[in-house]
């Protein structure tokens, strides 16, 4: 057996270069120690998530030497992988892409849960050069890590070509597995704060609505209670008014200069009579009285009265009315004029004729009622104060009609929603709950 001697002069030497690998080795570990850190400070103190990548993957980018990084997150959904984050100089295109789970390396990453090292991606099978071609950019080498969060993998991490050519390292894998435990908290952190936010968003809109049904209820449970006392007093003032009018102008001869003067009283008691009516029964409509009732037969009863009005003015009802509807418990009176008032503005929305559309249906333990016109529309400044007593756009009426409409659906628990746009028509529906009876 032949040993190679070793010299005395070889000693130093050999430990000198035990000495520089120890300090190289310890150089790694501290800029891995110090983008651990670096990232780890925006992550922990962000819900920002674009923000939160971006630093992390600028982190990792240095730390490598890379010239491009990714971050993938998995659509569970619709099965497809998107861009979360695209760094480097393609990085704009490539976040409109998106990959089919299992394309390419984060594909195959992302559905198996394991890290590839790719030191050569024309030897790795599992590379797919798709992208490449779509935006022109090289990728020679690659890693790419998963992003797991309790046992899950949710997307992924890659860094692309290190730009001095070499291979990525271990160092390099341990650094960006960290990064990813990192990042999928601070995804599912981030998810979760999202979540909490719509919900407060939303229940800040509910209780908006809310607080606004109640206002509205109140005003009109104020306006009855005026109107009970009112109605009475102007009602026999405008009464005389109006019968003393006829009687002077019955009085007179039809040259009479007085004529035109009388009319226009008659013409304006006629009005006040009316409004007094109006109100009256709007303040009779804060109680119904509720029983059993057939809606197809109401429905098809409310549509047969407009039909001479619609053919006279040029409008074409077209009524698409399930049959079978469930009976439900009603006021058929109350909601037989509801559905009246609607059609009627209706009608008067469209001067020129037009179309209305009118549907009923059972959705989800209600009966839904949309009435769409091709009408002029509401502006959609005022959509929130058209249901207001006395608002009203038109030349003639008191604007009681919609919120008579109003109080009629809350008499039953319902709901009614418009929308509208200005020269665009108007769609009324109205929700009412369905109380099946044996």
């Amino acid at each position: 057996m032949i040993f190679k001697s070793i010299r005395a002069n070889d000693v130093p030497s050999m430990k000198k270069a035990s000495e520089n690998g120890k300090k190289q080795n310890d150089d790694i570990h501290r800029r891995e120690l110090s983008a651990l850190l670096k990232s780890c400070a925006l992550i922990n103190s962000s819900l920002q998530i674009f923000d939160v990548l971006d630093f992390a993957m600028k982190v990792a980018e240095e730390f490598m030497e890379a010239e491009a990084s990714s971050a993938y997150e998995l659509d569970t959904e619709r099965g497809e992988i998107f861009f979360r984050l695209a760094r480097g100089e393609k990085g704009g295109v490539i976040q409109t892409k998106s990959l089919e789970l299992g394309e390419g390396v984060a594909g195959w990453v992302i559905q198996n849960g394991r890290p590839v090292i790719a030191a050569d991606v024309t030897k790795e099978s599992r590379f797919s050069d798709r992208l490449d071609r779509e935006t022109g950019f090289r990728t020679r080498s690659l890693i790419c890590v998963p992003l797991t969060i309790r046992g899950k993998t949710i997307g992924a991490l890659e860094v692309i070509n290190k730009k001095n050519g070499c291979p990525f390292t271990d160092e390099d894998l341990e650094l960006l597995t960290a990064l990813a435990q990192q990042i999928a908290v601070a995804l599912d952190n981030a998810k979760l704060y999202q979540r909490s936010q719509q919900n407060f968003k939303l229940t800040a809109e509910e209780l908006k609505a809310t607080q606004q049904k109640l206002i509205r209820s109140e005003r009109l449970a104020a306006l009855a209670n005026l109107v009970q006392g009112v109605a009475h007093e102007v009602r026999n003032p405008i009464m005389s008014i109006g019968g003393f009018a006829a009687r002077m102008k019955a009085g007179l001869d039809k040259d009479h200069q007085f004529h035109r003067y009388l009319d226009i009283i008659l013409e304006e008691t006629s009005k006040l009579e009316k409004l007094v009516l109006d109100v009256k029964e709007l303040a009779e409509m804060h109680t119904a009285n509720l029983q059993p009732a057939d809606m197809n037969s109401l429905l098809s009863k409310v549509i047969a009265d407009f039909s001479p009005i619609t053919s006279e003015k040029s409008i074409q009802l077209d009524a698409d009315i399930q049959e079978s509807l469930p009976p439900i418990v009603m006021d058929s009176a109350q909601i037989s004029r509801a559905l009246k008032n609607i059609i009627q503005n209706s009608i008067e929305a469209m001067p020129n004729g037009g179309t209305i559309k009118f549907k009923a249906r059972p959705v989800d333990m209600r009966i839904r009622i949309v009435v769409e016109d091709s009408g002029i529309g509401i502006d959609e400044d005022n959509l929130d104060s058209i249901q207001e007593p006395f608002v009203t756009s038109k030349t003639t009426g008191a604007g009681l009609g919609l919120t008579m409409v109003y109080q009629i659906v809350m008499n039953h628990q319902g709901e009614i929603h418009i929308t509208s746009r200005g020269g665009k028509g108007t769609v009324v529906t109205l929700d009412l709950p369905l109380n099946s009876q044996s």
